[in-house]
């Protein structure tokens, strides 16, 4: 989110002013740009005369001719406006000529140098007259009282720190800042460009919860009504049904709350996915036969939450349930160079045609979306020898 450098009448960031050291009101604005370099005169501009004026008040003090300061204050601040205006004024000319940045570089540099030769140049014309001015009282007998001479000396200090605030202020103090402004532009847009990703990734948790508080009740729900068509007909087996639910839901309720993908690891999902396949086999009277595939590698990989146990109590509503007879659920994972791919299979009922995916499936779409945009994917189809084979896939960079 770097700031366009068309744009030189925006003002700079106030993350950019911090590095900058916006304490003055040009230093708002990129340097070498027009508005920049009038606020910059607003600040030198009267600096610069007041340098003049004091130059001309020393020689006048000096030597007890006042006499003379009207015309040498004149010469020295216009030398010293030159000094400090000059370098500045010709590099923004060439700034705003848009060059590419090594040539605009390399003549800034160059415009700055020619400035401060041309306020030198100034300077020695006003030193010229200030010399001519000192030959005419060469040959005259100084009467100078003391309060005059303390004058001279606190002029003479003034003067020799006005000189070097100006030569210093002639271009060489912009350079630095133009050298490093854009670097500081650059890092203040990538500070942005963080904040605003994680505040899309806080969002995006957000959404990942309010899913999760949909997919909960519906599991708990579905399994409660599965012990509850037991009571009746088979109340030994409801009773060791609800043991388990509750040693299930002991192990695995906390695990429920893991809202964030780094914290929720693939691990961690088949281990919830076993526990409740152990509850359902209890419930179905050891029908479930339960495989799981998953190599190390892709086991401690970030995985959403929830995900995996819904396609896994899919496998068992839609597949194992309406079907007789001993059924397999198979979950199988594998971590390819750039892909993590997650399967579920049972070799149950299959896909009854004419049925649209229920609501689990559709929060496992948005929860992919949500976290990894078009990057990953849900594939649920036949399998081949019978049964329905849902499919999840993740790129391992965006995990």
């Amino acid at each position: 989110m770097a700031m366009p450098d068309d744009d030189p009448y925006s003002r700079l960031p106030q993350g950019v002013l911090s590095d900058l050291g916006g304490w003055t009101l040009y230093q708002s604005f990129r340097t070498f740009t027009w508005p920049w370099w009038v606020r910059r005169g607003a600040v030198f501009w009267p600096l610069a005369i007041l340098a003049g004026c004091a130059y001309a008040a020393w020689h006048a003090s000096g030597m007890g001719a006042w006499r003379d300061w009207p015309g040498l204050a004149l010469r020295a601040t216009l030398a010293t406006l030159i000094t400090v205006s000059a370098g500045p004024l010709l590099a923004t000319i060439v700034r705003h000529r848009k060059l590419p940045l090594r040539i605009e570089r390399v003549l800034v540099i160059l415009a700055i140098l020619l400035g401060l030769w041309i306020g030198l140049i100034a300077l020695d014309w006003a030193g010229a007259y200030h010399a001519a001015l000192m030959r005419g009282y060469s040959t005259r007998p100084m009467n100078v009282s003391f309060f005059g001479q303390l004058m001279s000396q606190f002029f003479r200090a003034s003067v020799d720190a006005s000189i070097f605030m100006l030569v210093f202020a002639g271009g060489g103090l912009a350079i630095v800042y133009y050298v490093g402004e854009r670097r500081r532009i650059e890092q203040h847009g990538a500070r942005r460009q963080v904040e605003h990703l994680r505040a899309e990734r806080d969002a995006a948790d957000m959404r990942l919860a309010v899913l999760q508080a949909q997919i909960e009740p519906h599991f708990l729900f579905n399994t409660l009504a599965s012990v509850r068509s037991l009571i009746a007909p088979e109340p030994e087996h409801a009773a060791r049904t609800i043991d388990a639910l509750a040693d299930y839901l002991r192990a695995t309720l906390p695990r429920f709350r893991e809202t964030s993908v780094e914290a929720a690891t693939l691990d961690r999902q088949i281990d919830i996915c076993t526990r409740y396949l152990e509850l359902m086999n209890v419930r179905m009277a050891g029908r479930i036969r339960v495989e799981v595939e998953a190599s190390d590698t892709a086991r401690i990989l970030p995985f959403p939450p929830l995900v995996l146990l819904t396609l896994v109590e899919n496998a068992v509503k839609h597949g194992v349930e309406p079907a007789a007879g001993p059924r397999m659920i198979a979950i199988r994972a594998r971590a390819d160079d750039d892909t993590l791919t997650v399967t579920v299979e049972d070799d149950g009922a299959g896909l009854e045609p004419g049925v649209t995916p229920g609501l689990g499936l559709a929060n496992i779409r948005a929860q992919l979306r949500n976290r990894f945009g078009d990057s990953a994917a849900l594939d649920v189809g036949a399998r081949p020898d019978g049964g329905t084979r849902a499919l999840i896939r993740v790129p391992l960079a965006v995990a």
